[in-house]
Formats: structure tokens, C-alpha cells, sequence
């Protein structure tokens, strides 16, 4: 029994170093620290630091967890290692959020999960070089282009569009062509001479850095016989297309080939899916039309090649064609509001991004056109003549992914409405005939009593016409120009005879002289005149004589024209 426990004793004491160390290392283990990813592509590098490595007995696992799984997964390249670093690739989306962590082990002993921040794949990613691969012909060099990744995941949804450097291996200057999308003919160069190219591709949304491709030199090839054709142009008509192209030699033959825009995307040569176009084969003219129905995709190349008998030129430059661009739109449909004068223009068009819309506009009886153009439907044509007869017609360009372009719509002719001024116009008119009435009947108003005034009509004196109407003074509108006068003579301290008469002898008043008054209301006896007579000294002076008698000396008449005042009497003769 004894020997039992002691057997079990030894082995207890045996085994405490292994235990008891091992627990020891599990509290001061401690977890990875500074923690770095770099991705390239789809391959992904962990790179962290540890106090404990110098010992050579620590070993790190990591794992890694996309957000919408909650499960933590091992990467498998990265478990045990004893290194501060390792490689791997994950098969996730990269576009997926996901993190990492880190542990540090020691025999049985771990240390706690050290845990990267979230990150998306795509936006910390670097890209390496497009890949390259080139063809040389005499004047030209084919660019073969595939993108980044080398056909990996990640890059897989982007676009790419690719920047060639190209010089000449015996000179410094360097010409950069325009971006391209696909594998690209460099021409115009010059035979048997050596050119060296460098390729960069730019990511259409993201910025993230990128290496240029290395640099690849090759040499053009001996002058051929025949150029090739040069600068092709293509336009639509109906449901065909015409394909035209230049060349400087006559009598040659041409024949033209297509291939869909698809194709060219890869990185390999392409010269057996070029396709035949029949009706551009062994043609003698330097264009050819087709049916749209021969190339049954929407975006492709076109191909022209010259032959004289057995000889026969390098294939031209590819033109890229985008089908949509070709495709005219319906005219847009167009209303017209006259307003006054002016005119309200509302251009419709169905289904189109970006859209341009293009008006031009004439006077119904004039050639010269006007043309505005907007990125809004509505237009108010102003400034125009009141009462007259516009036209308008509406065009539009959509500029989406393919810039389309519709043409001129029917003209639509309307009529302006009377303007302010028109109406201002009828306004004065009216007052003007009104005022014009008013004058005439005024003329005649004044016609009337301007006559009236200076031609009066023939009364007889008021001596007169006292006798057989009404005075004068209560009919008439105005005085006559000429005022009646009376005249007046005053004989003063007559004597008195016997009976209260007095005598005046007739002969004797009629020697003396009178004077007219107006009545001014001044008064003089300074002209008086002094008569002898028989009984006394008599004076004949003038009196005021503007009234009659009864009203300027109201104390009395003899009935003959004579009036006395006191002791005063006076004389009155009509004028």
C-alpha cells in the first residue's frame, strides 16, 4: 500500500513542473499587439508584434467573422505558426464588412482574443499592374490589356479604364494616349524602329493606389506594300449602317470585318472571332452599308483591310461602335401658349436621362431663325411682336450612358395676344376721340359766344327799348362793349320867381356846352361856366350821369327829362 502512494507521490511531483508552469504562463501570456492587413488583390497579409517571440516557443492563431455571421471562422493558413506574420486568401464578398483576431498560445496556455476594427475588403485593397502583351506590325503596335487581379474576386465587379505610355526606346519624350477600355491599336508609328510602353490602370470609383505595369519594349516590322485605310466613320440611315474609310491608293479592293465589344475585353489575341461582313466584302468603293441586323450586339468593333491581287494591307485601326449612339429618338412633342406678347414652349420626351432640350423659333413671314437652349423643358420666348404669327420647333439629346440625339419636331405656329402697349394704344385712341368731341362741341360753344361778343345782336337805345320790353339788363349774358351815357347838366342858385317855378329859357340852355361821363365816380365843377341872365348868375356844370335821374337824384323830376336835387336842378338829355 505504502508503495502504491509513494509510486503515486513520485508521479504527482514528477508531473507539478509540467502543471504548474503551464498555469503560470497562461496568466502572463499576453495577446498579439499592433496589428496591420495588407491586401493585394485577393491575397491578404496579417502582420502583428508579441513580447513573448524571442522565446520560440509561442505560436498565434487568427480568425476572422463577416458581420452578418455571428460565428467566428479559423483562417486556416494562420493557425500555430511561430512567425509574426502570415498569407492567405478568404473567399468572401469584397464588399462584405469583416474583422479579424489574434491570440497568442503557449503549450495549453492561451492568451485573450486581440480584435481588429471592421473593414470592407474592396476600399483597403491595393491592385497590381494590368497585364501586358504586345504585337508588333510595321506602323503599329497592338496593346493587349487584362485587368488587375489576374481574374481574381475582388476586382472582378469594377472597371477599369487603362492610360498607355508610349516613346521611342532612343528618346526621352513620352506620349500618352486617351483612356481606353479595350485592347488598343497604337498606329502611326514608324517601321523597324524600337518602342518601349508602360501600362496604368485607373479604377473608375475608387482611389486606391496603383502600380504602372513594367515596361516592355518591342520593334516594328518592315514597311508593307500597301497602307492601310485610315480615319473610318460610320452613320446610320434607317435600318442600315454606311461605313465609309479613306485611302490614298485607287484601284484596290476592301473588305470589312466586325467583333462584339464583349470579346475584346480579354487579354488574348481575337483574330479568329472576327466576323465577315457580306455586304463589305471585295468592295471597289471606299464605303459600304449593312444591315444593323448583321452585328446583333450593341456595342462592337469595326475592321477595314486593302488587297491589290495577292498583297494585302494590316487591318486598319478599330472603330468602336456603341449602337445606341446611332439610335435616333422620336421627336419630342411640343405645346405653345400665347400669352400677351409672348409665347410659353413645353418640350415632352419620353424615357431620357440628361436630357438637352434645343427650340428654334421665326415670325410666320421670315426665314431668320432664333435658337435657345436649356436643361429645362419650359421656355418663355419674350419680347416678341404683339398679333403676330411665330413657329417653333423642339429637338432633345439625352446624355445617359450613350448620348442620343432626336431630330426637329413639325412646326407649331401660334398667334400673339395683344400686348400692354396695344391696349395702351386703344386707350389713347379713345381719349383722344373723346377729347375731340369735347373740343368740337367746345368750338362751337366758343364759336357761339365769341360771336355773341364781338358781333352783338342790333338793340335799340335803352332810352328806346324801355318803353317796349324788359331792360336790357336782365337778358343779356354780358355788357356790349360800348356803355350808354347820359347826359347831365346842373344849373346852380337859379333865382326863384314868383309861384315856385323856375325858369329856364330854352334858348338860353341850348348855347351852352355839355360834357359825356362814363361814370367814373369822379366829379369836377372845374369847367363850370357862368351865364348872365336877368335874375341871376346861373351855373351849368356836369353830374354824375352813369344812372338815371330817378336813381342818382332820387328827391325828384319835372317829367321832362330835368331833376332837381335841393336847391340844386339838373338837366338830362339822352346821349
Amino acid at each position: 500500500m505504502l508503495a502504491v502512494v509513494g509510486a503515486a507521490a513520485v508521479v504527482l511531483l514528477a508531473g507539478a513542473p509540467w502543471v504548474l508552469p503551464s498555469a503560470a504562463g497562461g496568466e502572463n501570456l499576453k495577446p498579439p499587439e499592433n496589428i496591420d492587413i495588407y491586401i493585394i488583390d485577393d491575397n491578404y497579409t496579417l502582420k502583428w508584434s508579441s513580447h513573448r517571440e524571442s522565446m520560440g516557443n509561442v505560436t498565434f492563431s487568427a480568425e476572422y467573422q463577416v458581420e452578418e455571421v455571428a460565428e467566428w471562422i479559423k483562417v486556416p493558413e494562420c493557425q500555430h505558426i511561430p512567425r509574426t506574420n502570415c498569407e492567405f486568401s478568404l473567399k468572401v464578398s469584397a464588399y462584405d464588412d469583416i474583422k479579424f483576431r489574434l491570440r497568442a498560445e503557449e503549450g495549453n496556455s492561451t492568451s485573450s482574443w486581440k480584435e481588429t476594427d471592421p473593414f470592407i475588403p474592396v476600399y483597403k485593397a491595393h491592385m497590381s499592374p494590368p497585364g501586358v502583351h504586345l504585337e508588333a506590325e510595321d506602323k503599329a503596335i497592338l496593346v493587349h490589356i487584362s485587368p488587375p487581379g489576374q481574374g481574381g474576386s475582388m476586382w472582378a465587379q469594377e472597371n477599369f479604364s487603362y492610360m498607355i505610355l508610349i516613346w521611342q526606346k532612343s528618346s526621352s519624350v513620352k506620349n500618352i494616349t486617351k483612356p481606353t477600355y479595350y485592347p488598343v491599336k497604337i498606329s502611326k508609328l514608324l517601321p523597324e524602329t524600337t518602342y518601349c510602353l508602360e501600362v496604368k490602370a485607373i479604377h473608375q470609383s475608387q482611389k486606391n493606389p496603383i502600380n504602372s505595369s513594367a515596361v516592355q519594349c518591342i520593334r516594328t516590322t518592315v514597311a508593307n506594300k500597301l497602307p492601310v485605310p485610315e480615319n473610318l466613320e460610320v452613320d446610320a440611315k434607317g435600318k442600315s449602317y454606311v461605313l465609309k474609310w479613306d485611302y490614298a491608293s485607287p484601284n484596290m479592293s476592301f473588305k470589312a470585318q466586325w467583333i462584339p465589344g464583349y470579346l475584346k475585353s480579354s487579354s488574348r489575341s481575337h483574330s479568329d472571332t472576327w466576323k465577315p461582313i457580306p455586304t463589305c466584302t471585295n468592295v471597289w468603293t471606299m464605303h459600304c452599308a449593312f444591315s444593323r441586323a448583321t452585328v446583333h450586339t450593341g456595342t462592337f468593333f469595326l475592321r477595314v483591310q486593302a488587297s491589290d491581287g495577292n498583297n494585302t494591307s494590316f487591318w486598319s485601326e478599330e472603330k468602336y461602335i456603341a449602337s445606341q449612339n446611332y439610335t435616333l429618338l422620336p421627336p419630342p412633342a411640343i405645346a405653345v401658349t400665347p400669352t400677351r406678347d409672348t409665347l410659353l414652349v413645353r418640350v415632352s420626351v419620353d424615357k431620357c436621362d440628361g436630357v438637352t432640350y434645343e427650340i428654334i423659333f421665326r415670325e410666320n413671314t421670315s426665314n431668320t431663325e432664333r435658337r435657345m437652349m436649356q436643361e429645362h423643358p419650359e421656355f418663355t420666348l419674350g419680347t416678341l411682336q404683339p398679333l403676330t404669327v411665330y413657329c417653333v420647333q423642339a429637338k432633345v439629346v439625352c446624355r445617359g450612358l450613350q448620348t442620343k440625339m432626336s431630330k426637329f419636331s413639325d412646326e407649331l405656329c401660334k398667334k400673339t395676344r395683344p400686348g400692354h402697349s396695344s391696349r395702351i394704344w386703344i386707350i389713347i385712341a379713345f381719349v383722344g376721340v373723346f377729347f375731340s368731341v369735347m373740343a368740337l362741341y367746345a368750338g362751337r360753344s366758343l364759336q357761339k359766344y365769341l360771336h355773341y361778343v364781338f358781333f352783338p345782336p342790333l338793340k335799340p337805345p335803352p332810352s328806346i327799348d324801355e318803353f317796349f320790353s324788359e331792360p336790357p339788363s336782365k337778358t343779356l349774358l354780358l355788357l356790349t362793349a360800348e356803355e350808354h351815357t347820359e347826359r347831365c347838366f346842373i344849373i346852380e342858385h337859379t333865382d326863384t320867381v314868383a309861384g315856385g317855378e323856375h325858369h329856364a329859357p330854352e334858348e338860353d340852355l341850348r348855347k351852352y356846352s355839355s360834357q359825356t361821363s362814363q361814370d367814373s365816380g369822379n366829379y369836377s365843377n372845374e369847367d363850370e361856366e357862368s351865364v348872365g341872365t336877368e335874375s341871376g348868375q346861373a351855373v351849368l356844370s356836369t353830374a354824375p350821369c352813369g344812372r338815371p335821374c330817378s336813381e342818382a337824384w332820387p328827391h325828384g323830376t319835372l317829367g321832362d327829362g330835368t331833376c332837381f336835387l335841393g336847391n340844386e336842378m339838373h338837366l338830362q338829355t339822352p346821349s
